[in-house]
């Protein structure tokens, strides 16, 4: 059985984070492979998960995250510890691995490497193209492969170029996640690049289903609507807050306060993963401006509206567009109140094109596997 190790972002305690390694592991183990996730702990994405977070620009900044870390020690807490037994019941962890070194120095014994989902080789997030998620380390008969692997960005700056290229041309398959990031990458490196899904949209519906078992029996005692911002804006809120209003439904939001939402049924920040997932299929109405909360609003046939993200919105608006349901999105608050909000989407048609997504997407990690 050949063994596949896994590198991403898999500590981030982000819902679509975790859900995409957990699904590609899913994936890959249904394939009948030994999986493993390196357990690679990088101080940039762990920094920004911790409890306790203590802003240093300024003394007013400091102050006003030191009475923030006191208000919401309680949530945080909880929180915290519901991704992190997520992360170590339900992923199959390697030793730890604190640094580059670390890992450069005693690699993970594997077959083959995968480095993705996630924006792996966005230098925002990770401060540096990486050579952990670039694969650049373990002996060189490694078969190493990206699945949707994302740079973040619509373009690499010219002064990256050199580096984009040196990196990656070592890996032997390459797949991303945006049409955006192939574009960029084939202008840099001579490499067939293929555009592929998601991991959390390879894991079918009923798939899903028995993952959230449990939580399925938790259900709120009356509907509602979700409501999860990435990036908060004003228009989003105005369109949460008129739903709201003319479907008398109360609004359940992901957010550790409330900024903005005027008819509050829960506050649901705590929650983990498989709560997240249990939280949109039981949902009347999504509003977001998450890609992952699109994922799973897709995946359950759901009533959703996305505001897209100012900076990695593409990949929304790509997918819906590639599905034929761009209609779901909406930038301004003018633009929703002119419709009939209750519209239906043809779910079978959107359902015939993500399988054909899905068997370009499989056929290509698993030709990529196996050739």
């Amino acid at each position: 059985m050949k063994k596949i190790d896994i590198i991403t972002f898999h500590s981030a305690h982000n819902y679509g984070a975790m859900l995409q390694v957990y699904a590609l592991e899913k994936i890959l183990q249904d394939m009948e492979y030994n999986v493993e996730i390196i357990n690679y702990r990088n101080k940039n994405i762990d920094r920004n998960y911790k409890i306790i977070k203590i802003n240093k620009e300024s003394m007013k900044k400091k102050l006003k995250s030191i009475a923030s870390n006191i208000i919401y020690f309680s949530k945080n807490c909880k929180r915290y510890e519901n991704f992190n037994n997520f992360m170590n019941e339900k992923l199959n962890l390697s030793i730890p691995y604190y640094s580059e070194e670390e890992l450069k120095n005693n690699p993970p014994k594997a077959d083959i490497y995968i480095t993705g989902s996630d924006q792996v080789w966005n230098k925002d997030i990770t401060k540096k193209l990486e050579d952990s998620y670039t694969l650049n380390f373990g002996q060189d008969n490694i078969k190493r492969i990206s699945y949707a692997a994302s740079i973040g960005n619509k373009s690499i700056e010219n002064k990256d170029i050199d580096e984009f290229k040196r990196k990656i041309s070592k890996i032997n398959y390459i797949s991303v996640r945006e049409e955006d990031g192939k574009k960029a990458l084939s202008k840099i490196i001579d490499k067939k690049i293929e555009v592929v899904l998601d991991p959390t949209l390879l894991v079918s519906k009923k798939q899903w289903d028995k993952e959230i078992e449990k939580k399925s029996k938790e259900k709120e005692k009356e509907k509602y609507i979700l409501a999860y911002v990435v990036e908060e804006n004003e228009e989003y809120f105005k369109i949460v807050n008129y739903l709201s209003q003319k479907t008398g439904l109360k609004i359940i939001h992901l957010g550790k306060r409330n900024k903005g939402y005027r008819n509050i049924l829960k506050n649901a920040y705590t929650e983990g993963p498989f709560d997240f997932v249990n939280l949109i299929k039981n949902a009347e109405y999504i509003i977001t401006t998450s890609f992952h909360a699109t994922v799973f609003s897709i995946i359950y046939n759901k009533k959703f509206f996305i505001v897209p993200h100012s900076k990695t919105g593409s990949r929304v608006t790509n997918l819906l567009k590639k599905l034929e349901i761009g209609d779901r999105i909406y930038y301004t608050f003018e633009n929703f109140k002119e419709i009939d909000y209750n519209f239906e989407t043809d779910y079978n048609k959107v359902k015939e094109k993500l399988e054909k997504e899905r068997k370009k997407s499989l056929d290509f990690l698993k030709g990529a596997i196996e050739n």
